[in-house]
């Protein structure tokens, strides 16, 4: 295992036949596609990867180091999924019972059916709340998850599925929050059982100051911005307009550290690419760090479950403009159309603006990449994380061949 610092300001260890990808990863950076970045990979139970490297500002004054965290989005979402397999392995939770079993506020409106896979795989019929609100009431658990309980389901729960981009959230994490012996909130329940550095609301300033800000990546058009929302899909991505996606005076609202203060589990997740790898590792297998072995966090029946696909072929996402979405049971996004990272077999979540972090059972292989510079123009996969799969396929492919 090697060690590496130089002129982009990379830092981290490369297993040998790993170098490619480390190449690639600098290759990034100096192409201008990242800014600042961290990328993680485990193969086979180790951590062949863990580099960070470029900068947390546009004027390069301010180095992305190891310790440096990030908003990550919706690569927030995996984390969700691997919150109640947890739940679902200690038979806390059960994928197909309804909701009002752990949660009897939740049955009310024609909603006591509804399951929690349902939840999960954006199936439920609740991408929104119909109420407008502001970011201060999203920043009020009780009062989110109380208007959720009172909400009637904007389509038949189960007909379809329409991408429950905040609402998942504060769903699942009520959920993991009822169910947990110790009534630790979501954000707790994670750094206690899943990672303690990946974070669902930050109150410690230390850790604050941690934070890369994020950037907007110049661009000439932005296609998502000119197509013309229908109401449901920006009820959805907005959160009932809380959280405009584009801001009149270019800020963007995901640098506050007041938003990161709250918990807001689908969307404001803070952390660095170690921590996502890691928690994929563990979802996997065993793992082994520092002579110590890490037992895996479920068992292979409860991935199995997770991870099995319950969106029709061919099923458009009401929430993203028709694109042909595909959700597991358990919440992770698997291959599919949308999310065709390396082969069958995937599941994991990306992220607004570039982040993306997966398992891949089949070379056991868990990877994940954050970055603070936005480039909302992608979809699905974008230009950063596609080179650095193509070097990773490559490595691994060699080592099928050995």
């Amino acid at each position: 295992m090697s060690s590496t610092v130089n002129d982009n300001n990379v830092h981290g260890i490369v297993a040998p036949a790993w170098e490619s990808v480390r190449a690639i990863f600098e290759q990034n950076l100096v192409d201008g596609l990242d800014l600042g970045a961290s990328l993680c990979v485990y193969h086979r139970g180790q951590c062949v990867i863990d580099l960070s490297g470029g900068w947390k500002d546009k004027e390069k004054t301010k180095s992305y180091t190891p310790e440096t965290l990030q908003v990550v989005y919706s690569t927030s979402k995996g984390v969700i999924a691997a919150a109640v397999a947890l739940c679902v392995d200690r038979g806390w939770l059960d994928y197909d019972a309804p909701v009002a079993k752990y949660w009897p506020e939740f049955a009310d409106n024609g909603k006591e059916d509804i399951t929690v896979a349902e939840v999960l795989s954006h199936r439920a019929g609740l991408p929104y709340v119909d109420h407008q609100l502001t970011a201060d009431d999203v920043y009020n658990w009780s009062n989110i998850t109380s208007l959720l309980a009172a909400e009637k389901p904007h389509w038949v729960p189960g007909s379809a599925h329409g991408y429950h981009a905040h609402t998942l959230g504060f769903l699942a994490g009520e959920l993991v929050h009822r169910v947990d012996p110790k009534k630790r909130s979501y954000g707790q329940f994670v750094r206690g059982e899943l990672d303690d550095g990946f974070y669902v609301g930050v109150s410690d300033d230390k850790i604050e100051a941690r934070v890369a800000p994020l950037i907007k990546k110049p661009v000439n058009t932005n296609i998502v911005a000119a197509q013309p929302m229908p109401p449901l899909v920006e009820k959805a991505l907005t959160f009932s307009g809380a959280f405009p996606l584009n801001q009149p005076d270019g800020k963007i609202l995901f640098n506050s550290a007041r938003l990161h203060r709250a918990e807001m589990p689908a969307t404001n997740g803070i952390t660095n690419a170690r921590s996502l790898a890691r928690i994929y590792a563990l979802l996997i297998g065993d793992i082994g760090e520092n002579g110590i072995t890490k037992k895996r966090l479920v068992d292979e029946e409860t991935l199995a479950r997770a991870t099995t696909n319950v969106t029709p072929i061919g099923e458009p996402d009401q929430n993203s403009y028709g694109l042909k979405t595909t959700f597991a049971k358990g919440g992770f996004q698997i291959y599919g159309e949308f999310f065709n990272a390396l082969g069958e077999g995937i599941f994991g979540h990306t992220g607004r603006g570039g982040s993306c972090a997966f398992g891949y059972p089949p070379h056991k292989l868990a990877y994940a990449h954050v970055c603070n510079q936005l480039d909302t123009t992608a979809f699905a996969i974008d230009q950063r994380t596609l080179r650095l799969l193509e070097a990773i396929k490559n490595v691994i492919i060699n080592f099928d061949a050995s």
